[in-house]
């Protein structure tokens, strides 16, 4: 069995020279590059290296790189083994567990992909070392958002290994997302849509806490979640500017996932821990007007572009 090393440079720098007798190929880091542009690159030079059937691929680094690393191992020869090591929180607790992978395109983030699932996932919490303050809080927002949907306790205990197994549960559940998994998405429709707006300039973490914010703002204007509970996740998570308009900020949700048509769906919580089933979808939509309403307290930009 042959090991190929898919990471970033960063990573690279920081760790490649522990993994000895394994082939290493890396790409500049960060979102931006998250694209078929990259996966292409990436499996010619496995290619032309010898890579056959007989590798296993080994995603070393955070979200983007195991992202990557589990898209190019379902396609390489058709599949081959995946093992990732996340190096990130965000890669620890949300990233690497569950088996999604894919890349960014043009329209939209994570719009082409597969589900994939590893062979294994080596938590070592020693890479957290190297992380700045920024990354770590990305990856706080993630488990924070695990104690919204399933578990209030993590909201102040932050345990990592316990918010990776309220994920792991839900995704046994239902691993091909057709209902209980979406609740992962909570915050990810309006934050996907920040990032890709932002061309990857807002961070993960930004964009998702902001997203978890406004959904749930619906939520409560809807008459759907308590105010107790608003009120704690109104004070968990900062207020946020929006640099671009309602109509920019609307397109870009669109190409969300779970949008059906012109409707925006959303996971929405009736209290912290419980989320709205909506007949097993676990997302509804939610009236334009209360949605307009809400934006309207966090858009800077009035007006639509040109």
């Amino acid at each position: 069995m042959r090991y190929a090393i898919i990471t970033d440079h960063t990573v690279e720098a920081l760790y490649g020279g522990a993994f000895k007798g394994a082939s290493i190929f890396s790409f500049p880091p960060g979102e931006k590059y998250k694209t078929r542009e990259t996966k292409e690159k990436l499996e010619d030079l496995l290619l032309e290296s010898g890579h056959t059937r007989d590798t296993t691929i080994v995603g070393l680094g955070g979200g983007v790189v195991t992202d990557i690393a589990g898209y190019v191992a379902a396609t390489f020869c058709r599949g081959v083994p995946l093992v990732l090591i996340p190096t990130t929180l965000v890669g620890m607790v949300d990233a690497a567990i569950g088996g999604k992978n894919g890349v960014n395109t043009p329209l939209g983030k994570n719009m082409v992909g597969t589900i994939y699932h590893p062979e294994r996932v080596i938590i070592d919490t020693r890479f957290l070392k190297t992380l700045t303050e920024k990354e770590y809080q990305n990856g706080k927002v993630e488990i924070m958002k695990m104690g919204l949907i399933a578990d209030e306790s993590l909201l102040y205990s932050q345990d990592i290994f316990q918010a990776i197994e309220v994920k792991r549960r839900i995704v046994a559940l239902d691993s091909r997302e057709t209902g209980r998994r979406r609740l992962l998405n909570l915050g990810h429709t309006v934050g996907h849509a920040l990032e890709h707006l932002s061309g990857y300039e807002i961070s993960h973490g930004e964009a998702v806490s902001l997203g978890i914010r406004i959904e749930c703002q619906c939520a409560y204007r809807m008459g759907l979640l308590r105010e107790k509970d608003w009120l704690i996740i109104e004070a968990l998570f900062p207020k946020q500017e929006i640099p671009y308009s309602q109509e920019e900020l609307k397109s870009a949700m669109l190409l969300d996932k779970k949008s059906k048509g012109a409707t925006f769906r959303f996971v929405l919580l009736k209290q912290i821990g419980k989320p709205l089933p909506f007949e097993g979808e676990y997302c509804s939509g939610v009236p334009d007007t209360i949605l307009s309403e809400v934006l309207d307290e966090y858009v800077v930009c009035k007006c639509a572009s040109p």
